[in-house]
């Protein structure tokens, strides 16, 4: 079967009103151009290259950026994470340190413990007819102790010593009518403890959180 013939519609180029004035062109396909025209070309070629180039490189740059970023981030992380475990090993050697100082003195002074309590009740028990001292093993020297630091509380009673097998070494407890004070290295360095970790993990969360 034959194909109809195709027309192509008639391009009149130039169009010119009733005075003379050009109202619309057809822009002619260039064939030819000169020495100076290729050049341009060329350039602009060469321009646009250049510009594909950098716009790859900085985009190159740009991830390049982002890993290491990505690495530093690791980094400090880690290294958080460090520092985090060495302070938990600073606070705990502190402890030990403290609780072996602190031993130390009690053996040397364990009268210091009871006769400070006792200048601190000071109007508490100044008019209290009897105090009970329970402490390990009290002996001559902190019962004379414990009397002096009674006496300048204006306190005038009795004062009871009772021993506490097996207690620790400056443990004490006082006890009047009116009230009762204790102590316990023990338990007063593990009430220590535990607030330093608590003050460790808050600073944790802290910083997990800002971060």
């Amino acid at each position: 079967m034959t194909q109809p013939p195709q027309y192509k519609k008639f391009d009149f180029g130039t169009v010119y009103d009733t005075g003379g004035r050009v109202t619309a062109t057809t822009p002619k396909e260039k064939k030819f151009y000169t020495p100076e025209e290729v050049e341009a070309i060329r350039q602009q070629a060469h321009t646009q290259g250049e510009l594909s180039a950098m716009a790859r490189a900085q985009m190159a740059q740009a991830q390049a950026v982002q890993a290491l970023a990505e690495a530093a981030g690791v980094g400090l992380e880690a290294l958080n994470g460090v520092l985090s475990q060495h302070k938990e090993e600073c606070v705990q050697l502190a402890l030990v340190c403290a609780q072996k100082i602190a031993a130390q003195a009690l053996e040397l002074f364990p009268e210091a413990p009871v006769k400070a309590a006792l200048e601190a009740l000071g109007e508490e028990i100044s008019g209290a007819p009897r105090l009970v001292i329970t402490a390990a093993s009290p002996d001559a020297n902190m019962q004379k102790a414990v009397r002096e630091a009674a006496a300048l509380t204006g306190f005038s009673g009795a004062i009871v010593f009772r021993d506490q097998p097996g207690g620790h070494r400056g443990a004490f407890e006082i006890q009047w009518p009116e009230g009762r004070a204790a102590y316990d290295p023990d338990k007063v360095f593990e009430a220590l403890r535990g607030a330093l970790k608590e003050v460790l993990l808050a600073e944790a969360y802290h910083k997990q959180k800002a971060g």
